[in-house]
């Protein structure tokens, strides 16, 4: 297969092109977060954002849900307080139990991400047609469920990447 930049020569294979991907992607969201001036955003506090989004989760699932240990959970969780996006609250029935909730910074960097995912989905439309977008849709769709991790996706809460 030809490559589609124009240069004739071959196609990356399709592992590449994911992973160049999901780098543009990160890029993008960071510029988006540099252009609303928020500062000490990493990708993998991104994952934590999402996952205290979907739930207000204990350290516990917080672990669960981004398939770490509870170390590493806790680590991260430390990392994103200490930045501003989340704190820990205490729950009235059980004092020992803390659960993690977004401070006003780290709605801010969920707003901003939802925004630059909307913006750049309208621009895949533009560039592919409402047609190609659903191909496209449809193809990362399938990729996720034979990964298992559909039911993550559509609850919102995709694993970490390290």
């Amino acid at each position: 297969m030809n490559a589609q930049a124009g240069d004739g020569g071959e196609a990356p294979d399709l592992a590449i092109l994911v992973a160049a991907a999901y780098r543009a992607l990160t890029e993008r969201l960071g510029e988006a977060m540099d252009r609303r001036r928020i500062e000490g955003m990493r990708p993998s506090f991104g994952f934590v954002i999402r996952a205290v989004a979907a739930e207000q989760p204990t350290i516990t699932r917080l672990a669960e849900m981004l398939d770490v240990t509870k170390q590493s959970a806790s680590a991260l969780a430390d990392e994103a307080e200490r930045a501003g996006f989340v704190e820990r609250v205490a729950v009235a029935s059980d004092r020992r139990s803390r659960h993690l909730r977004l401070t006003a910074k780290g709605r801010r960097v969920r707003g901003t991400a939802l925004a630059a995912s909307d913006e750049l989905e309208r621009e895949l439309e533009q560039a592919l047609g409402a047609g190609g977008l659903a191909a496209m849709r449809a193809g990362l769709l399938e990729i996720v469920t034979r990964s298992g991790a559909l039911e993550d996706v559509l609850a919102r809460r995709p694993r970490l990447v390290w």
